[in-house]
């Protein structure tokens, strides 16, 4: 079942979503492999989507997201079918803080405002926090299974620095070296990422109720 093809589908069925979780029957949606997506975490993954992004939380809006809020929540549930796969449980703590900070500097408050800024709008903050951990956690499965294919071309790297040094006299050859290797590295992760990922989707069982 090709996924971009149900969500046209799946967009018509979708009725009115309110903004309080008493107003909203729980039911699930979706089933991807053995878990399950509910009309909440559906509610929940959009409004979160607006307020972080500052988009008024309308109408209009909450149908223009539905498709996009949709198609996230099931790659962050093959995602997570993956990660505990491979029972990985480790990741990078201070990338999620910086994250974290980014969004509070956002809206000009800390962590505690931020947490305020969910609770008012009836949005779990800690299930936030999961999705982007989700997001760590994929990096680093990626990291484990892949880094040993990330080799890269010194010649090519001489190259390039040779092209940018003067540009850059102010700093040592071999911190724009050691620049230039860690993007092209990370730009192989990203390759493997989007592959492993594409892989995972075709041949996982998704199913709309």
């Amino acid at each position: 079942m090709k996924i971009k093809i149900v969500f046209l589908i799946f967009a018509f069925a979708l009725s009115f979503l309110p903004f309080s979780n008493a107003e909203i029957k729980n039911s699930i949606l979706v089933k991807v492999g053995n878990e399950i997506i509910t009309s909440l975490d559906l509610r929940n993954e959009i409004l979160t989507s607006l307020i972080v992004n500052k988009i008024d939380i309308n109408q209009e809006n909450i149908d223009a997201s539905k498709n996009l809020a949709i198609k996230n929540l099931i790659n962050k549930k093959i995602k997570r079918i993956e990660i505990t796969k491979y029972q990985i449980t480790d990741y990078n703590k201070n990338d999620l803080q910086k994250y974290l900070t980014n969004i509070s500097n956002l809206f000009e408050t800390n962590s505690s405002g931020l947490k305020k800024l969910f609770e008012t709008n009836n949005i779990d903050y800690d299930t936030f926090v999961y999705n982007y951990e989700t997001e760590l956690l994929w990096n680093t499965l990626i990291f484990r299974i892949y880094s040993n294919q990330t080799n890269i071309n010194i010649i090519e790297v001489e190259n390039e620095l040779e092209k940018i040094k003067n540009d850059k006299a102010d700093l040592d050859p071999e911190e724009i070296k050691k620049q230039i290797i860690n993007t092209k590295k990370q730009e192989k992760l990203n390759l493997f990422s989007r592959s492993h990922f594409s892989n995972l989707e075709n041949s996982t069982n998704i199913e709309f109720k």
